[in-house]
């Protein structure tokens, strides 16, 4: 889930002013604390179970939300059943209830001394992977690594507006030594690949702002859609008995402006004029309270 501590963790420069008679004087600024802000975290993912993270972010100096314990989470979908979730800690509110793809559902968060904090999203359908061409040596790259590519061909529906995410994983197995049965075992783990894209060969992709792996069908003209992305050896590599698969996350319209406007909230932290921590805003669907509640549904495709 996605956690919001980029709220709370703000960096206050201090200047040094020096004079020209080798005098110097510290400045410092002393904020007060704001007014607390109510913040909800929630992805409702198809086929898993309800969870939502309730916080505040109070404190210029704080590196870590303040959670809630004791809000009232009630979740209602468009039949209007209605779930009230049980708290566990670090602010998750869960409830064994499965999201289904394709329902809307509205939180609501009642904390005493606050006003109703609300939250509404669609989950969207899964998008259909009908094929995909796997290349092991698209090109080298500037030190002589293989680069390799993937595409894939979804399916598009231009009457409505959809958005997705799409990222690159293999599935592979180590061996591990268990303590308490002496003996080895083989457990699997899941690793991300880091892709990229190339706007350049793509008239979909040169409309969007970065991260381009995140994307909509605004400029898609037809019902089936090929995209294409490349990673490099230096940072992913795989064996023959590794399993390579494609994840198509299918995200709503706030999903999408969220990771789009973090982007630029990272990337104003790298330097450029002044080269200092500037910050922007993050987008946020929430009323009365920060943060982001959205929805998704996964389609998952094996390279064979």
């Amino acid at each position: 889930m996605l956690k919001f501590n980029h709220y709370t963790r703000l960096f206050i420069p201090v200047f040094s002013i020096l004079t020209l008679i080798s005098c110097h004087t510290l400045v410092e600024d002393e904020f007060p604390d704001f007014e607390a802000v109510l913040v909800m975290n929630g992805i409702l993912q198809a086929d898993s179970t309800f969870r939502v993270q309730i916080s505040l972010a109070a404190n210029l100096s704080d590196t870590m939300p303040d959670f809630v314990d004791n809000a009232l989470v009630i979740i209602e979908d468009q039949k209007q059943a209605v779930d009230t979730l049980t708290y566990t800690d670090e602010g998750w509110y869960v409830s064994p209830r499965t999201v289904k793809a394709g329902y809307s559902y509205t939180c609501r968060v009642n904390i005493p001394g606050f006003n109703t904090m609300m939250a509404h999203t669609t989950v969207p359908l899964p998008t259909e992977i009908d094929s995909v061409i796997f290349t092991d040596l698209a090109s080298r790259g500037q030190e002589g690594e293989k680069i390799s590519s993937v595409a894939f061909r979804l399916h598009n529906n231009v009457e409505t507006e959809m958005f997705w995410e799409v990222k690159f994983k293999k599935r592979w197995f180590r061996s591990l030594y268990d303590w308490d049965v002496e003996d080895w075992t083989e457990r699997s783990q899941v690793d991300e690949a880091y892709i990229f894209m190339k706007a350049e060969q793509d008239s979909v992709l040169l409309s969007e702002p970065n991260p381009l792996t995140v994307f909509s069908n605004r400029k898609m003209k037809s019902d089936r859609h090929w995209i294409k992305f490349y990673f490099s050896e230096n940072y992913f590599s795989f064996g023959g008995t590794d399993t390579l698969f494609l994840e198509l996350l299918n995200i709503d319209e706030s999903y999408y402006h969220y990771h789009k406007q973090y982007y630029i909230y990272d990337s104003a932290g790298w330097g450029g004029l002044g080269s200092s921590p500037q910050r922007y805003p993050l987008y946020s669907n929430i009323t009365n309270g920060l943060g982001i509640f959205t929805g998704m549904s996964v389609s998952r495709k094996e390279l064979k």
